[in-house]
């Protein structure tokens, strides 16, 4: 059966965020078969999390819409500012963080890779 194409305002979706934590609010936005996407809103932390996540078999493509922070992949910082896009290799270690001047907004895409 054929899906209907899905039309996200982006402004108003911001406004569904559910909070995960603290620092962490998101909103999923679509889904189908090995793939999903949502919105991602980290705000400044006063400590720095050494905690990483993998996704075993998923790779990670992260579009950043507003703000700035950083991505810490395998250990490594790397800067980010609005309109930078990522891709993380499924399996590998990785996490976020806002800057300290404000929230760091992410549109990402979870893709299942065999």
């Amino acid at each position: 059966m054929k899906q209907a194409a899905k039309v996200l305002k982006i402004q108003q979706a911001l406004k569904g965020l559910e909070k995960i934590s603290q620092e962490i609010h998101y909103k999923s936005c679509f889904e189908a078969e090995g793939f999903s996407s949502g919105l991602i809103s980290f705000r400044p932390r006063k400590r720095s999390d050494p905690k990483q996540i993998k996704h075993r078999d998923k790779d990670v493509l992260c579009h950043v819409l507003r703000g700035s922070g950083r991505l810490r992949v395998d250990w490594r910082r790397i800067a980010l500012t609005a309109g930078t896009i990522c891709h993380i290799p499924k399996g590998t270690a990785h996490d976020f963080a806002a800057g300290t001047k404000g929230e760091m907004i992410l549109f990402y895409s979870l893709i299942k890779t065999g």
